[in-house]
């Protein structure tokens, strides 16, 4: 029996859907379903042990795996498709826990020879299909990833201590790092303890100076994208904390104001460069770019975007439509805050005991005879 998480099993749903449907709706910038303009989806593809299955939809759906033989191994029909859709929606919605299973479909996965839930980690493409793309009145196979929102906001880029953006403290009189950790550890609304311990330090006349990223490879990845990336993400983190702003979209108007990497040397400008390197970012990321592995900027995901939403609608961003997409990504994003890993019994330490997410992000720390402070970035859909 497979076991997944909400985002694996919303894989399933999604493929089953549209081959169900054989339409892939056109989102806007609201994520609404547009009726009048979709792709009609020909045949799907999964990638199973050792060999590939086509779905190849016409009145009914045959299946074929090619490594046995060039006649459909099974075939079903739409509704078979549609009843299964459901299951697995239901499913997924009533689904708790990290990994679970969904019982009642377990008959209908063996029929469509799935043996696993998630594509392959080598593959950016969530789900390979053969749609018919009415503008240019071509059959074309193309790759999409999938983003669910069946349960908790998905990630749009993954955490990790590599995360971290390390801040150099200058100025720093009368500071004990000790005494100052244990005694912002807890604030006394909600506050954030970061933003408390943040503004502190710009309350003694500190200056919060960007050093570096903590992994080399993000920073990397980063400026393959856009040189001014790794400065201009250091400055939306502090700004996510010091003004206690989560919305990247917020963030965004915050820098585009203040300017402080100096775009607009006091000039009027209409550009906005801060929005439109944030809007690459976000795209870059929901097309495959990730904080460790290599970026070349190459999207195996050549489709675009499918987007499972939480009423079981799905839609989606095509490439053509990317102007769209970031405009709905910026619209639709926040800074996560992941845990930080502080012993809670000796602020300022790591936390050692077994689970601890071990990011270690948040409180001062000595460096080489210099003061430091790390922020982790995380970007969550909201």
């Amino acid at each position: 029996m497979l076991k997944g998480n909400k985002g694996e099993w919303s894989e399933l749903y999604v493929f089953t859907k549209i081959l169900a449907e054989g339409k892939l709706y056109q989102s806007d910038i609201n994520l609404e379903k547009n009726d009048e303009k979709f792709y009609e989806v020909l045949k799907a593809y999964r990638d199973e042990t050792n060999c590939e299955i086509e779905y190849i939809r016409e009145k009914e759906v045959e299946i074929y795996d090619k490594s046995i033989s060039s006649l459909p191994v099974d075939k079903v029909k739409l509704e078979y498709l549609e009843k299964n859709a459901i299951k697995l929606l239901n499913g997924i919605i009533k689904g708790k826990g990290k990994s679970f299973a969904i019982e009642n479909v377990n008959d209908f996965i063996e029929k469509l020879k799935i043996g696993k839930l998630k594509a392959p980690s080598t593959n950016k493409s969530d789900l390979k299909l053969r749609i018919y793309d009415h503008r240019l009145a071509t059959e074309t196979d193309l790759g999409f990833s999938i983003k669910s929102l069946l349960g908790k906001n998905s990630t749009l880029l993954n955490t990790g201590p590599g995360n971290n953006f390390i801040y150099s403290i200058q100025n720093p009189t009368h500071i004990d790092i000790n005494s100052f950790n244990k005694e912002t550890y807890k604030t006394s609304n909600k506050t954030s303890k970061i933003t408390f311990r943040l503004q502190k330090l710009l309350n003694n006349n500190c200056d919060i100076k960007f050093k570096e990223i903590q992994s080399k490879q993000f920073w990397r990845n980063l400026k393959m994208v856009d040189g001014d990336l790794p400065e201009l993400l250091s400055q939306l983190l502090l700004y996510r904390y010091i003004y206690s702003e989560k919305s990247i979209l917020k963030l965004v108007d915050l820098l585009e104001k203040k300017d402080p990497l100096n775009f607009y040397d006091d000039e009027t400008s209409g550009q906005r460069l801060y929005e439109y390197k944030i809007k690459r970012l976000l795209a870059e990321c929901a097309m495959g770019m990730t904080s460790e592995k290599i970026w070349k900027g190459v999207y195996d995901t050549t489709g675009g975007v499918i987007v499972a939403k939480k009423n079981g609608d799905v839609v989606c961003f095509h490439i053509y439509d990317f102007n769209l997409f970031r405009d709905y990504l910026i619209n639709n994003t926040v800074l996560e805050q992941p845990s930080t890993g502080e012993d809670e019994m000796n602020p300022g330490n790591e936390r050692t005991k077994k689970g601890t997410k071990k990011y270690y992000y948040g409180w001062l720390y000595s460096q080489n005879d210099s003061l430091e402070f790390k922020i982790n970035l995380q970007i969550r859909f909201k």
